[in-house]
């Protein structure tokens, strides 16, 4: 169950620093970009522990999940 709070708290740590980053226009043009990059890019910080890749794998589903709601219903 931590696993699931940590994962969801790393997705929106990421989100937020993307929207202090980016304007809400530019981050929709490159979600994909910050989708993929999340999704692979974690799991090489947390490489060697099984946990940290549960995590980092449950992190960027929750974060192209949270894009894809934001995209359709215009959040």
């Amino acid at each position: 169950m931590n696993i699931i709070w940590m994962s969801a708290a790393s997705a929106a740590g990421f989100y937020l620093i993307l929207r202090k980053v980016m304007t809400r226009k530019t981050f929709i043009k490159t979600n994909v970009f910050w989708d993929v990059l999340l999704t692979l890019g974690l799991p090489l910080l947390f490489l060697g522990t099984f946990s940290g890749m549960i995590t980092a794998i449950l992190t960027g589903l929750i974060f192209t999940i949270g894009t894809s709601l934001m995209k359709k219903y215009n959040f």
